[in-house]
């Protein structure tokens, strides 16, 4: 991994130690680990601590600040990084309480009784409450499935739970309200992740910097494949083939919520297009859309592409609508890269851009590689081999579903591969 590529982790390990450092020197540990009571109280100090921290830096990761995805390499890595550093908080903060509880079931069953009845202790409701939310939230996420829109609006009470847990470390009596330092740090930058993930989750829909673009056509490509022409009314935005930006109709009969899609065109033309797949109420109602209708598009996003690998010997292989960033790179392709291309659907009829490829193919030094699984069975890493040779002189670039991704990675390197030679985006918002 490159070191533009470590400098999100560093960061992040950085922002965690700081206050934990702080912590191990307010006090001798001798006296913090003393007997089995200072275990789990300090135990449950510092759960509560790097917990505050994590949850802090998560909600400024879910942002989407440009800034941060260029430490991340990738806004995929930033929610990758996201979605772990949740789990990991989770985690701290269910921990937090507990330790605490069986530090106090030492003394009295009583007392560590209290500790969870809410409202004898205001600053211990709010942990309470905090906790419980948390807890439902997780269940739902994790346990219930929930259509896009019921789910993204659960996660916006991520913020309220957040809240609780900072008045909750604000008022309790602690190192946190004893030291100015883990103090001044701790509520700074819980209130600077208090700020961004409210403004994420419920101001950026009406406060931001979006550009504007017209719904000029609509082409349906197949029953569930539409591919959507979007001409901007004023700003144009700048992309690089292969990114990625999120979506939102102004107006149409269709839900107001934005959704990421890779951009099929090429830099260079004025109107930007994406080719959507039909996967769930949201992508199946945009081919009833009619021209006139304004779209909110929010980014680039993204660090996928053939720009960014100095090897201009590549390997592009793209699972059904996984074929949308290749095609901005092919209509953009200069003279110098030789390219082959594997285009995978599971039958002719899917392969919705081929004529396209065909022509692009005669044109510019690039092999496209039809593979249709009815016929061939699933891809995998000796086809590729045995067609495209000398695959350790290559850079190989991987669109498509997870399983796909993962499953012809593992191939790969099981050939001797590098990973560092091996590039895809696994975009997931949950």
């Amino acid at each position: 991994m490159s070191m533009r590529k470590k400098i999100g982790i560093l960061a992040i390990l950085l922002l965690t130690l700081i206050p934990v450092g702080r912590w191990f020197f307010l006090e001798p540990l001798n006296y913090r680990f003393f007997n089995f009571i200072g275990t789990m109280t300090s135990l449950g100090q510092l759960a509560g601590i790097i917990g505050l921290t994590l949850f802090s830096i998560n909600l400024i990761l879910s942002a989407r600040i440009k800034i941060i995805e260029r430490f991340f390499y990738g806004l995929n890595k930033v929610y990758s990084y996201h979605h772990k550093l949740g789990a990991i908080s989770f985690a701290l903060i269910l921990f937090h309480p507990l330790f605490l509880v069986v530090s106090y079931l030492t003394v009295s069953l009583k007392l560590a009784a209290d500790f969870f009845i809410p409202f004898n202790n205001i600053p211990v409701t709010y942990g309470i409450l905090s906790l419980l939310l948390m807890i439902i939230l997780m269940v739902m996420t994790f346990y219930i499935q929930m259509k896009y829109h019921h789910w993204k609006m659960s996660h916006k009470f991520m913020v309220v739970v957040f809240m609780l847990g900072l008045l909750h470390s604000m008022f309790i009596p602690s190192d946190i309200s004893r030291d100015m330092f883990l103090r001044v740090y701790l509520l700074g930058l819980g209130f600077i992740g208090l700020a961004l993930g409210f403004y994420q989750a419920f101001l950026s829909k009406w406060i931001h910097n979006n550009a504007i673009y017209n719904l000029k056509k609509v082409n349906i490509l197949n029953p569930s494949v539409v591919e959507l022409e979007l001409e901007p009314l004023k700003r144009k935005i700048k992309f690089i083939p292969g990114q990625f930006v999120f979506i939102r109709f102004l107006s149409g009969n269709i839900k107001s919520e934005s959704h990421p899609f890779s951009i099929s065109s090429a830099p260079e033309k004025n109107n930007i297009q994406v080719v959507v797949k039909s996967l769930g109420d949201f992508t199946s109602d945009l081919k009833n859309l009619q021209p006139g209708v304004h779209v909110s598009i929010e980014g680039p996003y993204g660090k996928f592409s053939h720009l960014n690998i100095e090897n201009k010997n590549q390997i592009w292989i793209a699972a059904g609508v996984g074929i949308t960033p290749f095609a901005s790179m092919a209509r953009s392709l200069g003279s110098d890269y030789k390219i082959d291309l594997y285009y995978c659907t599971n039958n002719a009829s899917e392969a919705v851009l081929i004529d396209e490829f065909k022509n692009i193919e005669v044109a510019k030094n690039i092999r496209v590689v039809p593979w249709y699984s009815s016929e061939k069975g699933r891809l995998d890493a000796k086809a590729i081999f045995e067609i495209s040779t000398d695959l350790n002189n290559k850079d190989i670039l991987l669109c498509g579903p997870s399983l796909f991704m993962s499953s012809l990675e593992k191939q790969l390197i099981s050939l001797n591969i590098k990973r560092k030679n091996i590039h895809f985006e696994d975009f997931k918002l949950v």
